[in-house]
Parts: C-alpha cells; sequence; structure tokens
C-alpha cells in the first residue's frame, strides 16, 4: 500500500526484543578485530568477493545491481524478507547461534540501540564514516551513533508534519491550520461537533505515541550502557498525555487502527481530518483518496517550531560479516552520489545537500492544494526536531506490550497517565529481568 517501503511509519509494532543476548554480544567477523580503514575498503573493491544481504525492500535489488555494474568483481546475494520485524527476529536468531548473519541489513532507526547492544552490528567508525556526519539531518545521524559507534548510515528521515484535509476543516468553520496544540484542542471539538463521525485524528499507538511524546519536549527513556532509566510521566510526556487524553474522554479521537482498511475508508470518506505522521506521508497522500490535503508544521506548546523523527531506517553492516571493508564500501556508495540517488527516489531524504535540490524541493503533488510544495513543510520539520531522544536497548518489547496498558486505555476511553505508568511498570520489570540496571 505504501509507496515508499523503507519509511515503514513508526506506528507498526516493533520485533521482539533480544532478551539475554542484548548483554552478551555475540562474536565478530574475521576482520573485526582493531577495525578496518578507508584504504581496506579499497582494497576490498580491487580483490572483489561476495556478499548478502538481507532486505525487506523492493528496491534493495537495483541498489545492489548498481553497485555490481561499477564492481563486476562483486556479487551480492539479495535476500528478501517479509518486513523489518522478520528482519530483525532472523539476525536475532543468527547473534544467538553465533553465525548465520548477512553482510548487510537494513535496521529501523527505532531497533538501532538493541540490535547494538546485542553486538549484532559493526561499529564503522574506522573506515571513515564519520566524516559523513555534515551531509546527513542532525536527527538521523544521531539515530546511527549507539553508545559512542557509528553503527550504519541513515537511508531515509521522517521529520513529523500534519497533513490536514482543508475540506473538513472549511466545514467546521477553521480557515487555517492550529500552530498551538491548544488552537489543535479546539479545532477537534468544532470537527466532531460539525460532524459526530468525524474526527481531527485517530487515538494512535505506540510509534505515535513516542513521536509525539518527543515531539512535545519528552525524554522518558534513557540509557547508558547497561543503565535504562524510564520516566513516562516527565515533563513533556505528561504535556501530551494530559491534552491528548482530555481529547479521548470527550471522544474526539477515533478508535480506527492507524492503516486498517476502516482508517483507510474514513480518510476517503473524509472522516479524518489529520494525519501527523513522518515526512514521508507526503508522497503518499493522493493515495488515500483525499484531494484537499495542506502540509503544514507540527503544533507545539507555543507555536515556535518543534519536532520530532517518525519512522525510517539506517543501513549497517553486521558484526559477523567476514568481508566488513567490502560490505563498507557498499554503504559507501549508498552514502552520496549515483547510489544516494536510488535510495532518494521514493523516499523522503536524510541528506540535506538534496533539501537544496530544486527538483526534488520544488515538486508539486496532485493531492495538495493549490500546487503546494509540501517536500519544503518537511524541510524545515527536521530543521526543527528536538535533539537528545533515545529509544530504549529493548523498545520492540516495548512497542510490542504498549496495547496491554496504553493501548487499552485509548480503547476504554481511560486515563492515559495511569495507563502509561502501567506501561513503564512492565517496561522496567522486564529490563531488569533482561540484565539491565532499569531506574536503579
Amino acid at each position: 500500500m505504501k509507496k515508499n517501503i523503507w519509511m515503514r511509519a513508526a506506528v507498526v509494532v516493533g520485533a521482539a526484543s533480544l532478551m539475554m543476548g542484548a548483554l552478551a554480544g555475540c562474536q565478530g567477523g574475521s576482520d573485526a578485530a582493531g577495525g578496518g580503514s578507508k584504504a581496506d575498503i579499497e582494497a576490498a573493491l580491487k580483490k572483489g568477493g561476495e556478499l548478502t544481504w538481507w532486505t525487506w525492500g523492493t528496491t534493495t535489488q537495483d541498489w545492489a545491481d548498481a553497485f555490481t555494474k561499477e564492481h563486476p568483481n562483486v556479487k551480492i546475494n539479495v535476500v528478501k524478507l517479509d518486513n523489518p520485524d522478520a528482519t530483525v527476529t532472523k539476525l536475532q536468531n543468527a547473534v544467538k547461534a553465533g553465525s548465520g548473519a548477512p553482510d548487510i541489513v537494513p535496521v529501523e532507526y527505532q531497533t538501532m540501540p538493541q540490535l547494538t547492544m546485542a553486538g549484532a552490528l559493526a561499529d564503522m567508525t574506522s573506515y571513515g564514516f564519520d566524516g559523513y556526519k555534515d551531509k546527513f539531518t542532525a536527527s538521523t545521524w544521531n539515530a546511527v551513533n549507539i553508545d559512542k559507534k557509528l553503527v550504519g548510515l541513515p537511508l531515509d528521515s521522517g521529520p513529523m508534519v500534519m497533513l490536514y484535509n482543508t475540506k473538513l476543516y472549511a466545514a467546521a468553520g477553521i480557515t487555517e491550520a492550529p500552530k498551538t496544540w491548544d488552537e489543535f484542542v479546539a479545532d477537534s471539538a468544532k470537527i466532531h461537533a460539525a460532524d459526530p463521525d468525524t474526527y481531527i485524528a485517530t487515538g494512535g499507538d505506540a510509534g505515535f505515541f513516542t513521536s509525539m511524546i518527543w515531539a512535545s519536549g519528552g525524554h522518558p527513556f534513557k540509557t547508558e550502557g547497561e543503565k535504562v532509566t524510564i520516566d513516562l510521566q516527565d515533563a513533556g510526556t505528561k504535556k501530551f498525555a494530559d491534552m491528548w487524553g482530555g481529547m479521548l474522554q470527550k471522544g474526539e479521537l477515533s478508535p480506527l487502527a492507524t492503516w486498517s482498511d476502516e482508517w483507510t475508508k474514513a480518510l476517503a470518506q473524509d472522516k479524518l481530518a489529520t494525519l501527523m505522521m513522518g515526512s514521508w506521508m507526503i508522497n503518499m497522500g493522493e493515495d488515500y483518496g483525499v484531494d484537499k490535503w495542506t502540509a503544514a508544521p507540527m503544533p507545539t506548546w507555543d507555536g515556535t517550531p518543534g519536532s520530532a523523527e517518525n519512522g525510517g531506517s539506517g543501513i549497517s553492516v553486521t558484526e559477523q560479516s567476514k568481508n566488513k571493508a567490502l560490505a563498507a564500501a557498499v554503504l559507501q556508495f549508498l552514502a552520496d552520489g549515483k547510489g544516494r540517488d536510488l535510495v532518494n527516489q521514493g523516499g523522503f531524504p536524510s541528506t540535506v545537500a538534496d533539501f537544496k535540490n530544486p527538483e526534488w524541493a520544488d515538486r508539486t503533488f496532485p493531492a495538495y492544494v493549490d500546487g503546494q510544495k509540501a517536500n519544503l513543510v518537511g524541510v524545515e520539520s527536521s530543521k526543527s526536531v528536538i535533539p537528545g531522544w533515545q529509544y530504549l536497548p529493548y523498545q520492540g518489547y516495548a512497542n510490542n506490550v504498549f496495547g496491554d496498558s496504553v493501548g487499552k486505555a485509548i480503547g476504554a476511553k481511560g486515563d492515559l497517565n495511569a495507563a502509561l505508568q502501567e506501561w513503564q511498570k512492565t517496561l522496567v520489570d522486564y529490563g531488569n529481568q533482561q540484565g539491565f540496571q532499569v531506574n536503579k
């Protein structure tokens, strides 16, 4: 359904966590000791060899073919897996077994910490990749730098934007997008009052909540080595929960699950007024039967720009790879030039130079009002992503159990703060059981 398979929305439930393997690590590949260098990449390209590349994407084979066309002495075996969760699960099993991992693998930003903690991903710093820092947005570069290790390179990004249905807003007497959350709450009441079957948004799920907490200035998860702090009642988290919970309890949020058939129908029938997602959704807006979209910045508490990332993936070399230097050459190919052009064909870029490319930046979309250059809204959002965000080193587990507490509260129009505290207790207990030092 989604054009860009790399930018899976973070709202989708994440993969299972890596259990005790997260603290045990795994054995490195044959060229792991002492790291590699740029010279090793050149030597590996001259020598050639064979690589295995796991993927859930539909365009990976094209990327591999483009690389091997330039380097015909390299063979790349692309292995297609069902989805990001299947990829993490299979890599998890390879970590536990001590063998069986590919050379190259895509990794969602939200699972980078848990795979790094497990020793699944190689530190690529010594290959000179830290020199690419200024080429990428700050938030995506931060996402691939875990515990002082550069464990991948960004592929795409998902700075959040608000897409709103101007037809629905006009029907409720609203002439412009809300700039603050207070205005958003007021708009929610007007939209629902104008048509009780229409809502400003859905209640949301795990990835949506983490992104909204991030955009609200929350920092509920902090990790330093094996020490983990979880506070799902910090100031930013509680501000979001109070605001969102108020609309929920008034019956102003739709119970529909994002990406469900019912959700798609609601969009097509003008029953959902806004989508707050990563900027990759800009390119997909016309897929949902709405012909009156406008892209706007995310509302904030005081009207000052502030945003978060929602979705996106990087590309990594595994610690088990026996040919890290050659795998590093593939990452180098995808970092800029022809390789990066291929990466950017289907998604929202993570490379700042592409934001200035008129062919991309000035693109208009049929579904957007007055020929809006909607990509530029995403560009501005990327500049205001709040720094310092961290995911848990077992974020997949956190997402999986979200429905047992916060998800239930959403369905019952209950107390979101109480549900967040319940979710926190589950995450604290689980982390301690897995050998982390959580809230200690």
